[in-house]
């Protein structure tokens, strides 16, 4: 057993067996207990072939590690080579055993896969054609879908992730800002948890701050900024890029989620189309991660994610999308 491998399953023991002391403090929104709050889950075809019984399993730790709500990334997968829609029976499961475990479900709205490469594009016609029909697909959920009847309806979550070094011109602002806008007031109309949407720390060199990017999106429109502390791909050095978003948030009395990267990327296999791969990061670096967590002001430490990264006690690296439901 290798020094990282034996290390972070001493932290996973640690944190699960604390959990009774502590879930007294789960979900305060102080922002001061060890554990975290919410954990994304990314939700995967492989999950239909789960039983009921590993799922109770997983929501079980999840819950003893202190999260009182689950994130699904996102609801439905398009425009990419493996398109997918999570059956809706699949999500009531999860609002129903989570409900007996004190866990709300905040539900993602479908995702296109095809985000990266429309910000990759010059000029602002193909972005702009993307955003258009990627709204309308984010407006039929929104205003159609019967997850917030449900009781442990938490919110929505948009899956487009924003940094500062796409969006660094007035022109693509200009296309961001009304998106995000329609976006959140639709959101609005069914549920009082403002739209949840990721924002990371590009170190890409760019003329936009991220600062300055959240602060055109706040002044036109309601959202729930989640931090991503970006250590799993740049280390902890990365929190230095987002300390100007962080105090812009503390200024205006934003309330704010740290998202908790918990696994180590790794590099791109060959021939692999540069698929995303990594493994479990280590018991040290999570500590420290939590460390700064305690201190950040943030409302929620948020887990990227206890599933997979902390479902399994060993090392194994992964490359995505993979078939985790066949691994456990």
């Amino acid at each position: 057993m290798s020094d990282s491998q034996f290390s972070r399953r001493a932290w996973l023991s640690l944190a699960a067996a604390s959990a009774a002391s502590l879930v007294a403090g789960c979900g305060s929104g102080s922002g001061t207990t060890e554990k975290f709050q919410a954990t994304f889950l990314q939700p995967w075809q492989s999950y239909e072939t789960l039983p009921v019984a590993e799922w109770r399993r997983r929501l079980k730790l999840t819950r003893d590690l202190g999260c009182n709500e689950i994130i699904l990334q996102w609801s439905a997968l398009y425009g990419g080579s493996y398109p997918w829609t999570m059956p809706e029976g699949l999500i009531q499961l999860l609002f129903e055993e989570g409900r007996s475990l004190g866990i709300g479900i905040r539900v993602g709205l479908p995702y296109d896969e095809g985000w990266w490469k429309a910000l990759s594009g010059k000029g602002t016609r193909r972005l702009s054609e993307f955003l258009g029909s990627a709204q309308a697909v984010c407006l039929e959920t929104l205003n159609n879908s019967r997850w917030p009847d449900q009781a442990g309806f938490r919110g929505w979550y948009l899956p487009y992730e924003l940094d500062q070094y796409n969006w660094a011109t007035t022109e693509r602002r200009d296309l961001l800002i009304p998106w995000l806008s329609a976006l959140a007031d639709a959101s609005a109309r069914r549920t009082a948890q403002p739209l949840a949407l990721s924002t990371f720390y590009s170190r890409l060199a760019t003329t936009g701050t991220l600062a300055g990017l959240w602060s055109d999106i706040l002044d036109a429109a309601q959202l729930r900024p989640m931090l991503q502390d970006g250590v799993g791909v740049a280390g902890l050095g990365n929190y230095a890029g987002l300390e100007p978003l962080r105090g812009l948030l503390r200024e205006r009395k934003v309330p704010f989620d740290l998202i908790v990267e918990l696994f180590e990327q790794l590099p791109s296999l060959p021939n692999s189309n540069d698929a995303f791969r990594a493994k479990p990061a280590s018991g040290e670096r999570i500590s420290a991660q939590m460390d700064v967590a305690r201190s950040y002001g943030a409302d929620r430490i948020v887990a990227f994610a206890i599933d997979p990264w902390l479902l399994s006690s060993t090392d194994n690296e992964m490359t995505f999308p993979y078939s985790w439901g066949t691994q456990v």
